[in-house]
C-alpha cells in the first residue's frame, strides 16, 4: 500500500512538471488574450495535481493503537480496568510523565495509565495513539500540510517509533509504529484474559470546544471523512461528529459537552445485556448506570471510573 501511494505521488509530481514544460512551449505562440486564459488553465491544472498528490501522500492509519490516561492511584486503575473490566496488566515502561502501566485490549490495542495524584483536577486524557507503518512519512506529511508544532520522531520507553502533535482543541495525538522489539509487539498472544469485557476499542471520544465539519486538523490535514453526524440535517450545526481515518473501521467522535474530560474509549460488545449482567456480577461497589438507546439506535452503556473518567460500551448492531 505504501509503495503504491509513493508511486502515485511521484506520478502526479512528474505530470505536473510535464504540464508546465509543454504549456510553456505552446503559450509562446498564442495571442495575449489566449495566452492569459491558458496561464489560468495551467494554474488550475497544477493546483489539482498538487491537491491529488497531497491526498495520495498521507500514509495509512491502521486504527486506534492505544489511549493513555492519568489516574490518581494505580491500585484503583488495577481494580477498575483489571478486575472490573477484565483487562490483563501486560507491562510497564518509563515516559516523561512517569511510569506507564499498560493493560491489553487485544494484540494491537492497549489502555495505558500514568499516576498523578492530582489527576481528578486535570485533563486526564494524555494522548490517543494511531498506528501507522510510516511514522517519519506521516510526520513529513503533516508538516507539508502546514500543521504546527509537529514533534520530533523518537523511540519511546517501550521501544516504539513515535511522534506527537496536538489537534486544535489540545488533544494530543500520537502516531506510533509498533516495532518488532518493542514491548507491545513482544506481548503478542499474551495477556489476553478471557474475562475482558471487550476485545476492541470501537471509537475514541475526543473533546472539541466547537465542532467544525471542515476541521483543519482532522479533516483538512488528516483527510478524515464524515461517517455520521447529529443532527443529520446539514442546515444545522453538528453537536456530534464521527470521523473515519480511511484505512480502518475505527473512528473518532468529536463532541462538545463543555467538558475537557470527555475523552474516553468506547468498547464494542456483542450483547449489551450480557455485558450489563457481567459487570453487575463484578461490581463490588462500582456504580452501574442503566443502558440507553443512542441516537444511532444502538444500545449504549456509559460508566465512569472513580476519577470520573468516562468508559463507554456500544453494540455493533441497531436495536432489534
Amino acid at each position: 500500500m505504501v509503495s503504491i501511494i509513493n508511486f502515485k505521488s511521484r506520478i502526479f509530481t512528474r505530470h505536473s512538471s510535464l504540464v508546465t514544460r509543454h504549456l510553456s512551449l505552446v503559450i509562446r505562440h498564442l495571442s495575449p488574450v489566449t495566452c492569459h486564459l491558458s496561464l489560468i488553465a495551467c494554474h488550475l491544472l497544477l493546483s489539482l495535481c498538487t491537491l491529488t498528490a497531497q491526498e495520495a501522500g498521507r500514509p495509512p492509519v491502521w486504527g486506534i493503537a492505544k489511549m493513555t490516561f492519568l489516574v490518581s492511584d494505580m491500585d484503583m486503575a488495577r481494580d477498575y480496568y483489571g478486575r472490573f473490566l477484565g483487562f490483563d496488566e501486560a507491562f510497564s515502561y518509563p515516559s516523561p510523565l512517569g511510569m506507564v502501566v499498560s493493560f491489553k485490549v487485544s494484540d494491537r490495542q492497549f489502555l495505558e495509565f500514568i499516576v498523578d495524584k492530582d489527576a481528578r483536577s486535570k485533563k486526564r486524557l494524555v494522548s490517543i495513539s494511531f498506528e501507522t507503518d510510516a511514522v517519519d512519512r506521516m510526520r513529513d506529511y503533516l508538516i507539508a500540510q502546514k500543521v504546527r508544532d509537529v514533534g520530533k520522531t523518537t523511540i519511546d520507553g517501550a521501544g516504539n517509533e513515535v511522534f506527537t502533535v496536538d489537534d486544535n482543541w489540545g488533544n494530543t495525538v500520537e502516531f506510533i509504529r509498533f516495532n518488532d522489539n518493542g514491548l507491545h509487539k513482544l506481548s503478542k498472544g499474551k495477556f489476553l484474559s478471557e474475562n475482558r469485557i471487550s476485545k476492541r476499542i470501537h471509537h475514541a471520544g475526543l473533546y472539541s470546544e466547537k465542532i467544525d465539519e471542515q476541521d483543519p486538523f482532522w479533516v483538512g490535514a488528516l483527510k478524515c471523512r464524515e461517517l455520521v453526524r447529529y443532527p443529520e440535517d446539514k442546515t444545522q450545526a453538528p453537536v456530534i461528529l464521527y470521523l473515519g481515518m480511511g484505512n480502518s473501521t475505527e473512528n473518532i467522535e468529536l463532541y462538545t459537552p463543555n467538558d475537557p474530560n470527555f475523552g474516553h474509549p468506547c468498547f464494542a460488545v456483542d450483547d449489551m445485556q450480557d455485558t450489563v449482567y457481567t459487570l453487575k456480577e463484578r461490581a463490588q461497589g462500582q456504580r452501574l448506570s442503566a443502558p440507553s438507546i443512542g441516537r444511532g439506535k444502538r444500545w449504549l452503556l456509559n460508566l465512569s471510573n472513580p476519577d470520573n473518567t468516562k468508559v463507554e460500551f456500544t453494540e455493533l448492531h441497531t436495536v432489534k
